[in-house]
């Protein structure tokens, strides 16, 4: 086996611009370098909506997590997607205050999916993926305590409008 053959055991490579993905590795002492995928997600979106929402969150974090690993054939690369699912509507990362108080509201008081899927490639192949089912209930929130929590907090780029982690 030559060195450029060589696979990393000490490092994996993180699919991912997501500050709380980087915290959850690091908290569990896993060594890793992050680099963001260049995927038009929107594109994907569209193109598997046809799918179960398990499948498209696995789908997601697969394609993150392909591409880098083609590109990074020696790491272990890890990908992973959330969605947020409340009455058959997809409640993708919000990006401002508006929309995420227009979820929030939405949500307020209602039974919501979170699905959370994980995988891991080496060499543009994949090794695992797992997807997670979360049922939660939101309590009634009122708008100025919405409002409250997204100034402080600022969860924009969380899919639902909010952090659970």
């Amino acid at each position: 086996v030559s060195s450029k053959d060589k696979i990393s055991t000490e490092s994996f490579i993180l699919a991912s611009g997501s500050e709380i993905r980087k915290k959850i590795l690091s908290d569990q002492g896993v060594t890793f370098s992050v680099i963001k995928p260049e995927l038009d997600e929107e594109d994907l979106k569209s193109s598997i909506k046809n799918l179960t929402f398990k499948q498209q969150t696995i789908r997601l974090a697969s394609a993150k997590a392909k591409e880098v690993s083609e590109k990074h054939c020696n790491n272990y690369v890890v990908g992973a997607d959330t969605m947020c699912v409340c009455d058959k509507k997809v409640f993708n990362k919000p990006g401002n205050l508006e929309n995420a108080k227009n979820t929030l509201l939405f949500l307020s008081g209602k039974k919501h999916f979170l699905y959370s899927g994980s995988c891991i490639f080496l060499k543009g192949k994949s090794l695992w993926t797992h997807c997670e089912t979360v049922t939660l209930k939101m309590k009634d929130l009122s708008k100025e305590e919405i409002i409250s929590y997204l100034e402080k907090d600022k969860p924009f780029e969380c899919s639902g409008s909010y952090r659970y982690e």
